[in-house]
C-alpha cells in the first residue's frame, strides 16, 4: 500500500489540479508547482557525514525520552544499519508527519529540551546514507511501519511511501528486538550506497565507520552519557556501550575551571564556563592516549558550543584568535538554548554554529582570560612543584614507587619540530622521546656524580641558537607575540636561559622573517 507523504499537506491538497494550474486568491494569482520526484535524489547531497546523520537520529531518540539507543550495523554482509530506542514511540499520524518533508518543524516555541531543528533530520539524514528508509514505531500498543524507497519513488514518479503489513515489518532487521517492547522506534537503513560507496570490502568499511562513530558519539553526547544521575543515556554500537568523552577533564584535580557565567542578550540567556587543561605531565596514561589530548590537543582548543547539552561545534575561536601552541590547554563550554537557533546560524546538520555579533565582545573577554591561564601552564608550570621557573628539556616525574626523568614533550623546541612533521612522523617522534626517557642512564649518572665528575657538555653556539630561534618562528607557536614577549618566555626556557644577548638574537630572527 502506498500513500503521499513527503510533500507538505498544503501542497498535496492541490495535487488533483495538476502542475501549472492557476488559482486566484487575495487579488493575486497563484500557481501550484509540485516538485518533481527527482528532488528526493537531490536532497541526499546536503553534506551530511555518516557520523552527523546517526547523531541526528540519536537526537530524535533523546527527544522521545529514550534512555537506551542501540545502533547495529550488519557486520557480515553490510546490508543494513539500524537504530533502535526505548522512547515513547509515535502514533500513526505522528509517524506520517515525521516522514513528511519538514513535517515536524515548529512555528511555535518548541520544548526547551527538543534537539530538533528544521524537521528534516530523520528523512534527510537517513536518505543521505541509504536509498531505503523504514520506520517501525509503537505507541500506546499501536504499531506503525512506513517506508521510503528512492527507487520506488523514481520508478513510479509519485511522492508515495509504503505502508508495511505485519508480515513485512516482522522481517526487518532487529524487528524481533523491537516487537518485544511496549513502545519505541526502530529506524532501518538499507541499500547503503552513500554510506559504503563502491567499496570492494564493504564489511571492512562498515567496521571502520562504526569505530569512528563511537568516538563521535562519545564526545557529541557526553553530557547525556554521563549526566550525574543513576539512569544516564546509554548508546551502544554493535553491542558495545559508548563511554562519555569529557573534553574538559572536569574530574582531573589539576584542571582549572571558572564559575559558570550567565549572559543575556536579546532576552536570551547563554552560559560560559572556561577550562584550562592540565599540563601533559599531569595527565594519566589513559588520558594521554586520547585522540583529543595527545598530539591533537592544539587542534581541539577553543569554544565548545552546546545546544541543550548536545555538542554542536568545537575546536575554533571563531576567528577571534589563532590556535597556538601556548593556548592549547584552553577550552570554553558555551551553553545555548534552542530558542536562539536563528541568531547562531545553526545549519540543518546541527554540526556548525556561528555566534552573532552581539556575543563576540563577550567571547573575546572569556577567551583572553582562559588563554592567559593556558600560557601560564607552560611558562610557569615548574614553579608550583619545585620552585624552578625554567622550562627544562628534561623533567622529573615523581611516581608512587619512585621517580623517573623524561624529555619535556611540550618544550617549545620539541613543539617546533612536531609542526614540521606528518602525523605518522609525530607518532614516531613521540615513541623515540618515550624510549629516550625510559633509557635515561640514572645509575651511571649517580656513579659519575659520586666520583665528583662534572658535566662537560659544550656551550651552545650563537649559530645553533639562531637556528633554534628560526625553527621556533617557522612553527608559529608564538603567534602574534612581539620579540619582547618571546624573550620573556624563552628566558625561562632551557637552553635559552643561559644565552647572552637573547633579546638581540630574537629581534634579529623575527626581523629577518617579518
Amino acid at each position: 500500500m502506498h500513500m503521499h507523504g513527503l510533500i507538505p499537506a498544503q501542497v498535496l491538497c492541490f495535487r488533483h489540479v495538476g502542475c501549472g494550474q492557476v488559482h486566484q486568491g487575495g487579488g493575486l494569482e497563484h500557481e501550484i508547482l509540485v516538485p518533481g520526484v527527482e528532488l528526493l535524489e537531490s536532497m541526499r547531497s546536503v553534506g551530511y557525514s555518516f557520523q552527523a546523520a546517526i547523531a541526528d537520529l540519536v537526537d530524535n531518540s533523546i527527544s522521545a525520552d529514550a534512555r537506551r539507543v542501540e545502533i547495529t550495523g550488519d557486520p557480515i554482509d553490510s546490508s543494513f544499519l539500524t537504530v533502535l530506542d526505548d522512547g515513547v514511540g509515535m502514533s500513526p499520524d505522528e509517524a506520517r508527519t515525521a516522514l513528511q518533508l519538514a513535517g515536524s518543524a515548529r512555528t511555535t516555541t518548541r520544548a526547551g529540551s527538543d534537539l530538533g531543528r528544521f524537521g528534516l533530520g530523520l528523512k534527510t539524514a537517513s536518505l543521505s546514507q541509504a536509498r531505503r528508509l523504514t520506520v517501525l514505531t509503537r505507541k500506546n500498543g499501536e504499531t506503525t511501519a512506513l517506508q521510503w524507497d528512492i527507487d520506488h519513488v523514481l520508478t513510479t514518479g509519485q511522492w508515495s511511501l509504503s505502508i508495511l503489513g505485519e508480515s513485512e515489518y516482522a522481517a526487518l532487521p532487529r524487528a524481533d528486538a523491537f516487537l518485544t517492547r511496549n513502545a519505541g522506534t526502530l529506524v532501518v537503513w538499507q541499500e547503503l550506497d552513500y554510506m559504503l560507496g563502491a567499496a570492494a570490502r564493504p564489511d571492512v568499511v562498515m567496521a571502520e565507520r562504526l569505530q569512528d562513530l563511537r568516538g563521535h558519539l562519545s564526545l557529541t553526547f557526553h553530557r547525556f552519557l554521563d549526566d550525574g544521575t543513576r539512569n544516564p543515556l546509554v548508546i551502544s554500537v554493535n553491542g558495545i556501550d559508548v563511554p562519555a568523552l569529557d573534553p574538559f577533564l572536569s574530574r582531573n584535580p589539576r584542571t582549572q575551571e571558572s564559575y559558570r557565567e550567565p549572559l543575556t542578550i536579546e532576552g536570551q540567556r547563554i552560559e560560559f564556563q572556561a577550562y584550562t587543561l592540565p599540563h601533559a605531565s599531569a595527565l594519566s596514561k589513559k588520558e594521554r592516549e586520547r585522540w583529543d589530548l595527545g598530539a591533537g590537543m592544539r587542534e581541539r582548543q577553543g569554544f565548545y558550543i552546546y545546544r541543550n547539552r548536545r555538542l554542536i561545534s568545537y575546536g575554533h575561536w571563531f576567528g577571534l584568535s589563532r590556535r597556538e601552541e601556548l593556548s592549547k590547554q584552553s577550552r570554553v563550554m558555551v551553553d545555548i538554548p534552542n530558542t536562539v537557533d536563528h541568531l547562531w546560524q545553526l545549519d540543518i546538520k546541527k554540526s556548525r554554529a556561528e555566534p552573532p555579533q552581539a556575543f563576540r565582545t563577550h567571547f573575546r573577554r572569556v577567551m583572553d582570560q582562559v588563554i592567559g591561564k593556558s600560557k601560564r601552564v607552560h611558562t610557569f608550570r615548574g614553579r608550583r612543584a619545585t620552585g624552578d621557573t625554567v622550562a627544562r628539556m628534561w623533567e622529573k616525574v615523581t611516581e608512587r614507587d619512585g621517580y623517573r626523568y623524561q624529555i619535556n614533550a611540550d618544550h617549545p623546541l620539541v613543539s617546533a619540530l612536531q609542526e614540521t612533521l606528518t602525523d605518522a612522523q609525530r607518532r614516531q617522534l613521540g615513541r623515540l622521546l618515550a624510549d629516550l626517557g625510559q633509557t635515561f642512564p640514572t645509575a651511571d649518572l649517580y656513579v659519575e656524580a659520586a666520583k665528583g665528575q662534572t658535566n662537560s657538555a659544550p656551550a651552545v653556539t650563537t649559530t645553533e641558537v639562531l637556528e633554534q630561534l628560526s625553527a621556533l618562528h617557522r612553527s608559529g607557536g608564538f603567534g602574534s607575540f612581539s620579540p619582547a614577549q618571546v624573550a620573556s618566555v624563552l628566558r625561562a626556557t632551557e637552553p635559552f636561559d643561559r644565552v647572552e644577548d637573547l633579546d638581540g638574537l630574537i629581534k634579529q630572527v623575527w626581523s629577518a622573517n617579518a
